[in-house]
């Protein structure tokens, strides 16, 4: 009997080497039968399921590993992005507060707090974990999605002061100055907002998103001409434009150009 199992524990990991999902699956509910289910083969085959989108699965091998480790934050928090993707987030909040409780500092998972809470429209609690991940922060690309997070709850002000501090730390990063341009733009300071874009566009010459983005600043500053030659540059560079110029508000003031149909219409 042991040598059966230690055999279908090798072959699992084969599976999973081979990136073969079927056999692992298969496998998978052999080694549960038999009594072999441990952490490592729940958590990996939780997130496998998870991207196969058998989320039902998912959350049920996770939940078998929390059986065999109860005190795995990993699977707590592998548990509430499973049920979080399912739009579960009470159930969600639960999972990542018993990660947080086996691990504080754990800014993915204070993070993702933050987001179910923010899902359910606690604002205020919902910023309180933004707040306690900014204090967790480990690189710009962390630093961008929380004042990503922030703008989405309508602190914009805090939004645009995480994107300075990152300046601070990458000044070259046209990220950066794209999405500061995208924020002062939704507050009406157009003038800044260009100059933030134009900025950006130095760094990125053929980012399609900064066009566009350009195009619609200069647009709501009534500047329909440089609204036109960015919109321009932006389908050039990614067709795809088209589609979002088409029914973009942000653009109405371009639709009564006839030079407008012609960039949309190719």
């Amino acid at each position: 009997m042991t040598q059966e199992k230690t055999l279908a524990r090798l072959q699992w990991e084969q599976a999973v080497q081979n990136d073969d999902f079927a056999q692992a699956d298969k496998l998978f509910f052999k080694l549960k039968d038999n009594g072999q289910l441990d952490e490592e083969i729940a958590y990996v085959m939780g997130i496998w399921y998870r991207q196969m989108q058998q989320y039902s699965n998912s959350v049920g091998a996770l939940g078998m590993g929390l059986v065999a480790k109860p005190d795995s934050y990993e699977l707590y928090y592998e548990a509430g992005n499973t049920l979080m993707e399912m739009g579960m987030d009470e159930a969600a909040e639960k999972q990542y507060r018993a990660s947080l409780a086996l691990k504080p500092g754990n800014i993915d998972a204070v993070y993702c707090l933050g987001k179910v809470l923010a899902n359910q429209d606690r604002t205020e609690e919902a910023r309180e974990q933004y707040c306690k991940a900014l204090q967790l922060v480990g690189s710009v690309e962390e630093m961008i999605a929380l004042a990503v997070e922030f703008s989405a709850i309508e602190y914009v002000d805090q939004a645009i002061h995480i994107y300075y501090q990152a300046l601070l730390k990458e000044p070259e990063n046209f990220y950066l100055y794209s999405n500061i341009g995208v924020e002062l733009a939704e507050q009406g300071e157009y003038r800044d907002a260009v100059f933030c874009h134009e900025k950006a566009l130095q760094m990125a010459p053929d980012n399609a998103d900064i066009w566009y983005n350009a195009a619609c600043t200069y647009t709501l500053m009534n500047e329909p001409m440089r609204g036109l030659l960015a919109l321009e540059k932006a389908v050039t560079l990614d067709p795809e434009n088209r589609n979002y110029a088409m029914q973009d508000p942000e653009l109405e003031k371009l639709r009564k150009h006839k030079r407008f149909w012609k960039i949309v219409k190719g």
